[in-house]
C-alpha cells in the first residue's frame, strides 16, 4: 500500500526529482514567544537548507508586532533570518508588514506555535507548478502533541481538520450554492501561501479583523474569501502538512472557541454588507452555522460528543456578540489605534 501511493505521488508530480520552487518568503508573525518562535524556526530552515538549489533561497521572515522586548529579535537573529517589527499590535497589521517587506512572487504565513512538515516545501512547489494562476495554498493542520485533556477533545471536536482530499476553489464551485461564503473550508490561517499579487490586488488583510481580545480572528477567512472573489484560485493541497500546538488547559480551549463563535458571525456581517451580491449566501452560511452548534450542545448535554456544554455555549455566545456590531466596533477602535501610533 504503501509503495502504490508513493507511485501514485510521482506519478502525479512528474516523477521522483522534486519540481523547482518558486521564489517564496515565509513570515512568522508573532508578539511575545521568543521560545516558540525558535521551534518554528528551527523547521523552516531545516527546509529551506533542504531545498537549496532547487530555486531562489527561501526567505524567511520573523515580524514582531508591537514587541516589549527583544527575545523575539533574538531568536531570528540566532537562526540567521530576517527580521522587521510593525508598532501597531494586531496581526492582520503584523501580516500587511510581511507583505510590505516581500518582494516574493508568493508569501506563506505559519504560525509561531506550528512546525512544518518536512516535505512542506516539496508540496507547495507541486501546487505551483500545477495550477499557474495560482492564488494561494492551504493545508491540512494535525496536532503537535495529543498530551492534554483540551488537546484530545479539541482535535476529537475536528481540530483545524479539512481532511485529505485535494480540492480546487475558485470564483465558481459547482455542487456548493454557497460558495464562496463557506469560505472556512478553503484552509486556516495557520497554514497558508498567498500569490503576492493576489493579496496585493485586494488591499491585503482587513486589519479591523484577529486585533486581540475584542475581535481575534477571521482575517484568514476574509482573505481568502476576497482571493477567490477576485478571480484567484486557492487549492488545498493535502501534502502542505503542518503541526500544531493546541491549547493546552481548559480555559484556554474554552477562549478559543469563544473567539471562533465572535469572528465567524463578525466577518459574515462584514463580508455580507461589503458583498451585497453574496449577502444571502453569508445569512444563509451563518443560519446554518448556528443550528450546527446548538445540535452540538444538545449532543453535549447528552454526553454524546467531544465538546463540554459550556464550550458550545460560549461559542453560540461569541457569535451572538459578533452578529450585532461587533465589527463595526473593531473598525473603531482600530482607527484610534492607528491615530495613536502615528501620531
Amino acid at each position: 500500500m504503501a509503495r502504490a501511493l508513493a507511485d501514485s505521488i510521482e506519478a502525479r508530480d512528474g516523477g521522483g526529482a522534486p519540481p523547482p520552487l518558486p521564489a517564496l518568503t515565509i513570515a512568522i508573525c508573532t508578539r511575545g514567544r521568543p521560545a516558540l518562535v525558535a521551534r518554528c524556526l528551527s523547521h523552516l530552515v531545516a527546509a529551506r537548507d533542504a531545498a537549496a538549489g532547487r530555486g531562489p533561497t527561501v526567505d524567511i521572515l520573523v515580524v514582531d508586532n508591537a514587541p516589549e522586548d527583544d527575545g523575539t529579535r533574538a531568536a531570528a537573529a540566532a537562526a540567521g533570518v530576517r527580521y522587521a517589527v510593525e508598532p501597531i499590535p494586531g496581526l492582520d497589521f503584523g501580516r500587511n508588514r510581511a507583505l510590505a517587506e516581500t518582494n516574493r512572487p508568493f508569501l506563506g504565513f505559519v504560525d509561531d506555535d506550528a512546525a512544518i512538515d518536512r516535505g512542506w516545501l516539496d508540496a507547495f512547489a507541486a501546487a505551483a507548478r500545477r495550477a499557474p494562476d495560482l492564488g494561494g495554498v492551504t493545508g491540512p493542520i494535525l496536532p503537535l502533541t495529543l498530551e492534554t485533556e483540551a488537546q484530545r477533545r479539541f482535535e476529537q471536536a475536528g481540530g483545524f481538520g479539512k481532511g485529505f482530499a485535494w480540492r480546487r476553489f475558485g470564483p465558481v464551485r459547482f455542487g456548493d450554492p454557497l460558495f464562496p461564503a463557506s469560505a472556512g473550508e478553503i484552509g486556516t490561517g495557520a497554514n497558508m501561501i498567498f500569490a503576492t499579487d493576489a493579496l496585493r490586488a485586494i488591499g491585503g488583510f482587513d486589519e479591523a479583523l484577529d486585533t486581540g481580545p475584542p475581535l481575534p480572528g477571521g482575517g484568514d477567512l476574509d482573505a481568502f474569501y476576497r482571493v477567490v472573489r477576485s478571480g484567484r484560485t486557492i487549492v488545498y493541497e493535502p501534502e502542505l502538512l503542518m503541526f500544531h500546538e493546541h491549547r493546552k488547559d481548559i480555559p484556554g480551549l474554552r477562549k478559543q472557541y469563544h473567539s471562533w463563535g465572535l469572528s465567524v458571525a463578525a466577518l459574515a456581517r462584514k463580508l455580507a454588507s461589503a458583498d451585497p451580491e453574496m449577502a444571502d449566501r453569508h445569512r444563509k452560511v451563518l443560519s446554518w452555522w448556528f443550528r450546527d452548534r446548538l445540535r452540538r450542545l444538545i449532543r453535549a448535554v447528552m454526553g454524546r460528543g467531544p465538546q463540554l456544554p459550556s464550550h458550545v455555549l460560549v461559542e453560540l455566545t461569541g457569535a451572538v456578540k459578533g452578529a450585532f456590531g461587533e465589527y463595526e466596533r473593531s473598525q473603531r477602535r482600530v482607527a484610534e489605534r492607528r491615530r495613536t501610533f502615528s501620531g
